[in-house]
C-alpha cells in the first residue's frame, strides 16, 4: 500500500532530488516544485470529499430505517467508490513521482550533475496525470447521475406516501392531497452532498491539468542548454570524479 500520510515533500528521495536540484541550480527545479505542490492539491481536496462523505454516513446511521434511508445510502456507496478510484489513481501519480526521484539521484551518484541536465528522463508521470483527470470526470458524472436518482427516490416515495395517506383520508370522508410533500431532509443533504463532490473533483481535475501544464514546462526547461555556470561545474566534477577513480602511482624504493 502506498504511504498516503506522509506528504510528498517529506519523501526521502523526493526531498534529496530537490536538494539536489537546489544544490546545483538544475534546470526545471521550479516547475517540478510547482508540480509538487498541485499534487498536493489535488489530495487535499481529495481528504476533504472523504471527509464529507463520511460525515453523510454518519448523519444516515443515525436515521430510521426504511426505503429512502437505504436508497440514500446505496447513493453514497456510489459515490465511495468514485473517491476510492481517484485514490489510487493518485497513490500511482505519488509512486511515479517517487520511483523518478530515486532514479534521478541514482543518476546522479552515478555520473554527476550532468544527470540533472535531462530531468524528465526519470520522470514517466504524463499517463498517471492522465488517469487521475479520467477518474475526476467519471467522479463528476457519477454525482450528477446519484443527485438525479435521489430526486427520483425521493419523489416515488413521496408520492406512494401520498396514495397511502389519500386512502386513510378518504376512509375518514376528508378531500385528497392533491400533490406530494417536496424532498425530505436527507434526501436534500444527500444532493446537496453530490454539488459539493462534484465540486472537488473539478477541483482535482483542474489541478491535474495545471500539474500537467508544469510538467510540459519541465520538459521544455530540461531542454534548454546549461548555462556555462553549470557546464564548468559538471567539468569540475567530472575531473574530481576521475582524479578519485584514478590508481594511485607506485613507488619504487631504490636499492641499498
Amino acid at each position: 500500500m502506498a504511504d498516503t500520510a506522509r506528504p510528498l515533500l517529506d519523501d526521502p528521495a523526493v526531498k534529496e532530488f530537490l536538494a539536489l536540484l537546489e544544490q546545483h541550480d538544475a534546470p526545471g527545479k521550479g516547475e517540478f516544485l510547482a508540480l509538487l505542490q498541485q499534487i498536493a492539491g489535488m489530495e487535499k481536496q481529495l481528504n476533504t470529499a472523504t471527509a464529507e462523505l463520511a460525515a453523510m454516513r454518519r448523519e444516515l446511521a443515525e436515521a430510521r430505517d426504511g426505503p429512502v434511508k437505504r436508497a440514500l445510502t446505496k447513493a453514497v456507496r456510489g459515490l465511495e467508490k468514485g473517491v476510492a478510484v481517484l485514490r489510487e489513481r493518485l497513490d500511482m501519480l505519488r509512486e511515479s513521482v517517487k520511483d523518478g526521484c530515486r532514479r534521478a539521484v541514482a543518476a546522479f551518484r552515478e555520473r554527476g550533475v550532468s544527470a540533472l541536465a535531462r530531468t524528465t528522463e526519470f520522470f514517466h508521470l504524463r499517463p498517471a496525470l492522465e488517469a487521475v483527470g479520467r477518474a475526476a470526470d467519471k467522479a463528476m458524472a457519477d454525482c450528477d447521475r446519484t443527485a438525479a436518482d435521489v430526486r427520483n427516490v425521493s419523489a416515488n416515495c413521496h408520492e406512494a406516501g401520498r396514495h397511502l395517506k389519500n386512502a386513510g383520508r378518504v376512509l375518514a370522508g376528508l378531500e385528497p392531497v392533491v400533490e406530494a410533500n417536496g424532498p425530505g431532509k436527507l434526501a436534500r443533504a444527500v444532493e446537496s452532498l453530490c454539488k459539493k463532490e462534484k465540486a472537488l473533483h473539478g477541483a482535482i481535475k483542474l489541478n491535474a491539468q495545471r500539474a500537467a501544464a508544469s510538467l510540459s514546462r519541465l520538459e521544455q526547461a530540461a531542454q534548454r542548454p546549461p548555462s556555462i555556470r553549470q557546464t564548468m561545474r559538471a567539468l569540475n566534477e567530472k575531473i574530481a570524479r576521475e582524479q578519485r577513480e584514478r590508481p594511485a602511482p607506485t613507488v619504487e624504493h631504490e636499492g641499498r
